[in-house]
């Protein structure tokens, strides 16, 4: 079976048995070794999430479990956690399992050239080189979506992005990533109601967020995203657009987007 949300696909295994229950808590659910060995490759094979669903004979009550991890079986038995309901309070936990990589797979695709990072190449301090390339980008004016805003890259955008409280592999990365600014940038053809993402507490500012797909000459593929500000009394339909910062927003998550423990 294959269960579908909007842009996550979740692949389920539905057993509709009487299963025992342990005294930790956990429904068991028999299988012969062979079968489970067989299914566990087939599961963990897919791309997304993978969950065993156990439904109770008696009173069709349900309940779930993420099959991939080995914790979720024993060598002949599929464990079920008894306190796990299979009901609309689940939809956000499955969710969760199936990471973002389909969602991302959407965002706009964008190809960077060598010549997008001359300040990589610089012998300077890489902090200094990445402070002239961002003077360029307002100096040749940067234009976005439909109809197109200027984007001005202003000292508070330069500012935030260093700021002291902020971690140095952070800086790093926001300084590598502002090559490739330009280009998603001017790519952008969406009308900037798609890109609302909110207000600042005191609504003061409104922000906007564009994410994108962008693949480098010097590195992996990944997803970046650019966060712009404006005032919120300034025209919702014509704001002084201002570059605010430039990550990655899936750092520190595997390769679908699941954010998962991590040990020094």
């Amino acid at each position: 079976m294959v269960v579908s949300f909007p842009v996550q696909i979740i692949f389920a295994q539905v057993k509709c048995v009487k299963a025992k229950s342990r005294k930790d808590g956990m429904l068991a659910i028999p299988i012969a070794a062979e079968q489970l060995t067989r299914n566990l490759a087939a599961w963990r094979r897919v791309v997304g999430a993978a969950i065993v669903i156990l439904v109770n004979p008696d009173d069709l009550s349900a309940r779930w479990v993420n099959i991939k991890p080995e914790e979720a079986t024993t060598s002949s038995q599929i464990l079920v956690p008894e306190d796990q309901p299979f009901d609309s309070h689940a939809k956000l936990k499955i969710r969760q399992l199936c990471g973002t990589l389909h969602h991302d797979l959407q965002a706009q695709k964008i190809h960077t050239f060598a010549d997008d990072f001359p300040h990589l190449r610089s012998k300077e301090h890489i902090q200094k080189s990445s402070r002239r390339l961002y003077k360029e980008l307002d100096a040749k004016p940067i234009y976005i979506g439909v109809p197109s805003q200027r984007v001005h890259f202003d000292r508070d955008g330069w500012r935030h992005i260093t700021r002291p409280d902020r971690s140095q592999l952070s800086k790093y990365q926001s300084f590598v990533l502002l090559g490739a600014a330009r280009e998603i940038l001017e790519n952008c053809s969406k009308p900037l109601s798609d890109l609302y993402s909110g207000k600042t507490d005191d609504k003061q500012y409104i922000f906007f967020q564009l994410d994108s797909m962008v693949t480098f000459p010097f590195r992996q593929t990944g997803l970046v995203r650019i966060v712009l500000r404006g005032l919120s009394q300034e025209p919702a339909s014509k704001p002084n657009l201002k570059f605010w910062t430039i990550y990655e927003p899936r750092r520190k998550h595997d390769g679908l987007g699941v954010q998962e423990p991590r040990h020094p």
